[in-house]
């Protein structure tokens, strides 16, 4: 007698060794989304940081900057140095129809909340300028006044230890 097929037990030990691979398979590629996500993101922000580099270099002297704060810097040719904050309310609008364009409104988008409610950016938070005696432009702003990162905390350019 000449039977041709597979047992039971064979059957459920291929399925029981798919199913442990699928699994591994599985937990390993959810990983790599989320570093993906995250990885995108700070890229986003890095794009935000640059663009905000560029109209700091560019227009920033058009902004009025007569409210010293309490802390200084330290730089490696002097110690102490007055920081001062502007009292022009700046906002990624101005950044975006600033005379370099560094971004534009399009490029408001954070690629890592695609297809969710959170994929546009706000462009009118205030954003915080500084700038050192030696005219040295700085930022500070609140992850929180775009709206569209996943991550808390700011970005900004400051010193360490730098509190106004």
């Amino acid at each position: 007698m000449n039977k041709k097929g597979f047992t039971l037990v064979e059957l459920l030990a291929t399925l029981v060794i798919l199913g442990i691979v699928m699994g591994i398979v599985l937990i390993s590629t959810t990983g790599g989304f989320d570093k993906a996500k995250n990885s995108t993101e700070d890229v986003f922000v890095k794009t935000l940081e640059d663009a905000l580099d560029i109209y700091l270099d560019s227009d920033a002297r058009n902004l009025s900057f007569n409210t010293m704060c309490s802390s200084t810097i330290n730089k490696t040719h002097k110690t102490g140095v007055k920081v001062y904050k502007s009292t022009s309310n700046v906002t990624f609008n101005d950044v975006i129809n600033s005379s370099f364009k560094p971004i534009t409104m399009g490029d408001m988008h954070n690629p890592a909340n695609k297809g969710k409610d959170n994929y546009n950016c706000s462009t009118d938070g205030t954003l915080n300028i500084y700038r050192d005696e030696d005219y040295i432009y700085y930022y500070k702003i609140e992850k929180s006044t775009f709206g569209c990162l996943n991550k808390a905390g700011t970005i900004t350019n400051l010193p360490s230890g730098f509190n106004c």
